[in-house]
């Protein structure tokens, strides 16, 4: 019997052996129409759906399987195709993807797919014209993104893990853009700098990016826009906004040109404000993108934009209950007077690319920038406070029954603020072995800002006339700024990848030389290529602008230094195969310690320094995401994020504070979904929610983030109809016709923006919220040819 169990056993493992043996790995490249590598296609073999690889940068896929005819499905931008295959397979495939069409939507499914890259996103503006806001700016797509917070839905600033609007760097092929300086409240601003109908790509990292680019503390966005091959036009019209473009090439593909126009006029949205009378604001914006093939090696680029912007009003009356269960109160305010606010905006570039071979690359930029601003305002505001009635079986319910308060506010503007920016600069990168790529380059500006202010405030309390703010003066500043990198990757069998660089600067206005490392590296085992782990580590310095050296008072600091934050980050990227098809769960943690802060308020989207750098603080956070296909042939996701920023001030014995823009718990939902027997019907869903951010009292620095706001809530619809292929009278027409309707803030949810303080005949102040706008129905149609 012994020797009968011993042979069954040995017959067993050789049987398993022999079993094993029949699996032999297949190994091939998937490739597009033109022999293009398709990167990140999912490859899932359909008799078990646990098993499956994606593909590489070039195409390439492996993956093990048993011996015999078998059969895959591979899914790419939605799509999907099977292949077979009689295994084993002597030599790699070759799998050609025909009739594959990659147009718009590839960088759109990018984001579903796993990326080695730290804290890195890549969508396209197809999401952001199909999301429903009201003025189609492209950055309110990234509100729900983790991390990034944008709660003001008149405004394209946002703020991404803990720090200011300040602290974003945006790049438009190649170019460093720049945002104007004089804005106060997110009514006045004009459109986002990038058109979403020249975008071809975006990357957005929220931190720990490589050091070819700089110098700022919280985020960095890569716009590339488009060099067509054939003719496409646009135009849209809607009730807050209207824009036309224009794209092709000529000279048989040397010349590409890529144009357009936009409009944003308010006025509708506005009138939903609280406080009512007569806006005319007008925000017109063109830009043209333009590339000159001098040979097969050498090109000519050119980026054009100007915004003229105008904002003018009139206010008349605002009237806000505000107060708690056992005391409602009430201020109406009346205004005499009226607000302008204009500024207009040049920001070009002139581009040399070069491919001197297949390993080096360099590319020169010329860039110009120059604005001018002005701001004028004469507002008088005579307000009363008064006790509201909610007794409703009593006379005076929700009438005001006892005043409690009464006065004016009086604003005087005269500020003139004009800026010019001239820079060159170079970026080179050389392949100079399979899998290392080393790159550098320099960075030359001059700038100039100059500054004429003349601003008062006064408060008339009870005949008691007080100046609470005076400012008179002239600023100018003059400096050239140098900035240097130099950083070496490394791709070793696609597995794992190393990115270490080192960035320096210097400014010759305050005399500052800076040096900032950073470090970012991804691992993923040859088993497990569905599984990412991604790190960085850096420290990131933002060298002070204008408005960093400017104080409450109007007075210039040349004194203040650069701000740093070491970036510490740590995160895993997994592919997961639900409702089958590939979905992106992202998870990150990270840590910000911050040097040298230079302590800053906030009102409405104004931001004032104290222009010191006597202050420490962190950012502590998670950020989590998972994204896919919830229905087939839609982009959907959800972020949910946790942060923790807090800081030292050295004029505060208090300790750690919460910094302004301390927003402890965030969630973003943007959802796309069709009819499933009509894809043409189509709806999208955008929602947004965050915990209140800190507030205090001002010019009391005792109670800076002493108490804290209204949580922020936001849900907005989009409904749309695409139609393609419109004739008249049996003639073509369109190519396509998209109509929408956009409910936004559905909920009807007023949310505040900022504080107004009023003082009652005892002296008690109050905190009166300002409020957004309210819910508005917006209709927006586009045809292209």
């Amino acid at each position: 019997m012994m020797a009968r169990w011993a042979w069954g056993c040995l017959l067993v493992l050789l049987w398993g052996h022999a079993w094993a043996q029949q699996e032999t790995p297949l190994r091939g490249y998937l490739l597009d129409p033109q022999g293009q590598g398709i990167e990140q296609a999912v490859v899932v073999w359909t008799t078990d759906s646990s098993r499956y690889t994606v593909t590489r940068s070039s195409g390439y896929f492996e993956l093990r399987l048993p011996d015999g005819s078998q059969t895959l499905r591979v899914y790419f931008l939605g799509k999907e195709k099977t292949f077979s295959v009689q295994m084993p397979a002597a030599e790699p495939v070759r799998w050609i993807w025909e009739n594959l069409r990659i147009e718009e939507v590839v960088v759109e499914a990018k984001d579903t797919l796993l990326q080695e890259e730290v804290s890195a996103f890549r969508f396209t503006a197809l999401q952001a014209k199909r999301a429903p806001t009201p003025f189609g700016d492209f950055n309110k797509i990234l509100a729900t993104l983790p991390g990034v917070v944008s709660n003001n839905e008149l405004s394209s600033s946002y703020s991404v893990r803990g720090g200011n609007y300040d602290e974003n760097l945006l790049y438009v092929n190649g170019m460093m853009v720049y945002r104007p300086l004089l804005i106060r409240a997110g009514q006045q601003e004009g459109l986002s700098f990038v058109n979403p109908d020249l975008v071809e790509e975006v990357r957005f990292y929220s931190g720990g990016w490589q050091a070819a680019y700089g110098d700022k503390l919280s985020s960095l966005m890569l716009i590339r826009y488009k060099e067509p091959k054939e003719f496409k036009a646009s135009v849209s019209a809607g009730i807050l906004n209207s824009a036309a473009h224009v794209e092709g090439s000529t000279g048989g593909g040397r010349l590409t040109y890529v144009a357009g126009v936009r409009r944003k006029s308010a006025r509708y949205l506005l009138n939903t404000l609280p406080v009512k009378g007569q806006y005319l604001p007008n925000f017109i914006d063109v830009q043209a993108w333009l590339t000159y093939k001098l040979s097969a090696r050498h090109s000519l680029k050119s980026l054009l934009t100007y915004a003229r912007n105008r904002y003018f009003v009139q206010p008349d009356f605002a009237q806000t209950d505000f107060g708690t269960v056992n005391r409602k109160l009430r201020l109406s305010v009346g205004f005499d007077g009226q607000e302008q606010m204009r500024y207009d905006i040049t920001q070009n570039s002139l581009q040399l690319e070069s491919h001197w071979s297949d390993q080096l690359k360099t590319q020169w930029v010329l860039a110009y920038m120059r604005t001018v601003e002005r701001e004028f305002t004469e507002v008088e505001g005579a307000y009363r406070l008064c006790e509201v009635g909610q007794n409703y079986g009593a006379g005076g319910f929700n009438q005001c029954v006892k005043q409690v308060g009464a006065g004016s506010n009086y604003l005087h503007l005269r500020n003139r603020m004009g800026a010019w920016v001239a820079a060159l600069e170079n970026r080179s990168a050389f392949h100079w072995r399979q899998g290392h790529l080393t790159e550098w380059g320099m960075r030359w500006s001059y700038e100039t800002v100059e500054e004429f202010i003349d601003e008062y405030r006064f408060v008339d309390s009870a005949d008691y006339v007080r100046i609470t703010e005076q400012i008179d003066g002239h600023n100018r500043v003059d400096g050239q700024r140098l900035s240097f990198f130099a950083q070496q990757s490394l791709y070793l069998d696609s597995l794992v990848s190393l990115r270490a660089g080192v960035r320096a600067t210097y400014w010759t206005y305050n005399n500052e030389w800076n040096a900032s490392p950073s470090l970012q590296w991804s691992v993923r085992r040859r088993r497990r290529p569905d599984w990412v782990w991604r790190g960085a580590v850096g420290l990131y310095q933002q060298p002070p602008f204008y408005r960093e050296l400017r104080d409450f008072a109007g007075q210039l600091h040349p004194e203040v230094r650069a701000q740093q934050a070491w970036h510490v980050v740590m995160g895993a990227d997994l592919l997961l195969p639900l409702l089958g098809r590939p979905f992106r769960f992202t998870a990150e943690a990270y840590y910000k310690h911050l040097m040298q802060l230079n302590p800053y308020d906030v009102e409405n989207v104004r931001i004032r320094y104290y222009a010191r750098n006597d202050a420490t603080g962190y950012a502590a956070g998670l950020d989590m995401r998972l994204n896919g296909e919830l229905i087939r042939g839609t982009e959907s996701w959800i972020s949910l994020s946790l942060l923790r920023t807090e800081e030292d001030l050295a004029f505060d014995d208090r300790g750690h504070l919460r910094r302004p823009m301390d927003q402890r718990l965030t969630v973003g939902v943007y959802l796309e979904d069709h009819l499933p027997s009509n894809p043409s019907w189509r709806v999208n869903m955008q929602l947004q929610w965050g915990t209140g951010l800190p507030f205090g009292v001002p010019n009391e620095p005792a109670f800076r983030s002493a108490f804290q706001g209204r949580a922020y809530r936001r849900v907005d619809l989009g409904f749309s109809k695409y139609i393609t292929d419109v004739r008249w009278r049996e003639r073509p027409f369109l190519k396509s016709l998209w109509i929408g309707a956009d409910i936004l803030n559905v909920l009807g949810i007023n949310n505040v923006i900022s504080y107004t303080w009023i003082e009652d005949v005892t002296g008690q102040r109050y905190a009166v919220p300002n409020t957004l706008s309210a819910r508005f129905l917006n209709f927006r149609i586009v045809g292209e040819f």
